[in-house]
């Protein structure tokens, strides 16, 4: 039965609930003291235990409403933090099994239960859905820690790798990673850009707390509660940089083109809402943002080497021996060329099935971040809050999607266009290497190793860049007579032939011959010092 693990799991869930409520329940109830010192009135502190059990189901996407304010915006930082405490949790008690899982949720929900009926609100969600809400934020803070050493995942890891190729499980791996990239560099972006309307809106926030006489302190709390929704800005921003652009219900709306507000709420956010661009190259590299991004995270990909790692395509060199010597050049191209496009075709097709998986996790992923970032302040004209979902994934979905696989494209223009270069110049040289000369008389010859050969017109044959063979001593000399001192730089002719005429007659003449290389042997030497042995090594002709 294990009742260690039941437990365990069951104070992962009291754990992460009493750290949250009471650390929020404190800063809630300090806020409360300071605005009612400051502001006047009755001591507002008494409402720090229902605020706080209110914001607690908020975070977790249960809105509320008192009075004329309808709040569903979730704060999203609100909702990281207790996703992470519970991950935290998790891994303090080592809980990861499927007891402990069930345990913890069960008592997490039970917790959640009891705050429904504390909050002096009215809760905009049946009692079904907010166990929904609150089961689906402990499971991902659980899973965070449980995932990586759950059994369940590597049996299915395993299975995986069984029915599956490794080429497949990469693409779709590198395809998953790419989407993850991309997203957080759009949230990056979202980011770069909440902070600067912060900055540039700093007058109007500073403007905006001395029309409603606010002091110091509560200035203060003001703003450090605003920051709860800043990842919720921060999308909006996204959608705002890439040309969806969001509304605040039918109040006001933003865009790069446009900005209009009438009658917001005096919040310290809404001051720092940005102005349209008036700059059409400005506007024109904001909405490119998406392209430039997936066709640089393409590019890496493709020739990354933890990603597809695309090459040039090589010839193969063993393709063109062919018994001790080199095959026609034309068929070891061709059979060097077939061999490099099929796995150069393979890459890219795996690369292009990479891409779609990347073009798919990027766009639902970007839909759920719009869509958990929206809300609404009221029921009538705050009834929506937040950007258009679909006509905002599409703006950075489709861009994103064009940048990957022009990336695609423009990888395999080059590869192909540097193979064919290599294929051109590679025809016009021998299949062995360097050309050589046919001198004496006769021309079109070619000779692999790229020495040139006299063909005199008593038939002997000499290579000039090691000297002369001659055909009745068999020694091989530097420009000296035949049967002279041994030359400098000798060594062995063994290349074959090319065509020719020229290549023909030589082809012919050293048919008749028995061409062979020979060990140099060591001389001997008189008591003068004088050698003995003058026998030079080099070819000898029978």
């Amino acid at each position: 039965m294990q009742p260690r693990r039941w437990l365990s799991g069951a104070g992962v869930a009291l754990a992460s609930a009493a750290i949250y409520s009471i650390a929020l329940g404190f800063f809630l109830a300090l806020m409360l003291l300071v605005i009612s010192m400051e502001e006047g009135g009755d001591n507002l502190s008494q409402l720090a235990i229902p605020l706080s059990e209110a914001i607690v189901l908020l975070s977790q996407g249960i809105g509320f409403e008192a009075g004329s304010i309808t709040l569903t915006i979730m704060p999203l930082l609100l909702t990281l933090l207790l996703i992470g405490l519970i991950r935290s949790f998790a891994v303090h008690f080592g809980a990861s099994s499927w007891q402990e899982y069930i345990a913890g949720a069960a008592v997490w929900m039970a917790i959640n239960a009891v705050f429904t009926q504390g909050v002096s609100v009215g809760l905009l969600d049946p009692t079904w859905k907010i166990c929904l809400k609150t089961y689906i934020v402990f499971t991902l803070g659980f899973a965070l820690n449980a995932a990586p050493a759950s059994q369940g995942l590597r049996r299915l890891t395993e299975l995986a790798r069984s029915r599956v190729s490794a080429p497949l499980r990469k693409a779709v791996a590198v395809g998953l990673k790419i989407g993850g990239l991309l997203i957080a560099l759009y949230l990056l972006f979202g980011l770069i850009t909440a902070a600067t309307w912060a900055v540039r809106g700093n007058g109007a926030i500073v403007r905006l707390f001395e029309l409603s006489g606010m002091q110091t302190g509560s200035r203060i709390f003001t703003v450090i509660c605003s920051l709860a929704w800043l990842p919720n800005i921060g999308i909006w921003a996204i959608s705002w940089l890439f040309g969806g652009g969001f509304a605040i219900g039918d109040l006001a709306t933003f865009t790069l083109w446009s900005g209009r507000a009438t009658g917001l709420p005096p919040l310290p956010v809404f001051a720092m809402l940005p102005e349209p661009v008036a700059s059409d190259a400005m506007r024109n590299i904001l909405v490119s943002i998406p392209l430039a991004c997936g066709l640089v995270v393409g590019i890496a990909a493709l020739v990354a080497s933890r990603g597809f790692a695309i090459r040039f395509i090589r010839g193969d060199d063993s393709a063109r021996a062919v018994d001790g010597g080199f095959a026609d050049g034309a068929a070891a191209d061709k059979a060097a060329g077939a061999s490099g496009w099929r796995q150069a075709a393979i890459q890219f097709a795996y690369a292009a099935g990479g891409f779609c998986v990347a073009s798919v996790a990027t766009s639902l992923g970007m839909t759920l971040l719009l869509a958990v970032s929206n809300g609404s302040l009221g029921r009538q004209r705050l009834g929506y809050i937040g950007v258009d979902v679909m006509a905002s994934t599409q703006r950075i979905g489709q861009p994103s999607v064009s940048g990957l696989f022009i990336a695609w494209l423009a990888v395999l223009i080059v590869v192909s266009a540097v193979f064919v270069v290599r294929l051109a110049l590679a025809r016009r040289l021998p299949a062995g290497g360097t050309a050589a000369r046919i001198i004496g008389g006769h021309s079109g010859g070619r000779v692999g190793d790229g020495f040139d050969i006299n063909v005199g017109d008593d038939g002997d044959i000499a290579d000039r860049g090691t000297g002369i063979i001659d055909d009745d001593t068999g020694d091989n000399t530097e420009n000296g007579p035949a049967g002279g001192k041994t030359g400098k730089g000798t060594r062995p002719v063994n290349s074959t032939l090319g065509s020719g005429a020229g290549a023909s007659f030589v082809s012919d003449k050293i048919s008749r011959r028995v061409i062979s290389s020979m060990t140099t042997p060591k001389e001997d030497h008189d008591d003068d010092n004088s050698a003995t042995d003058t026998t030079s090594p080099g070819f000898r002709l029978p």
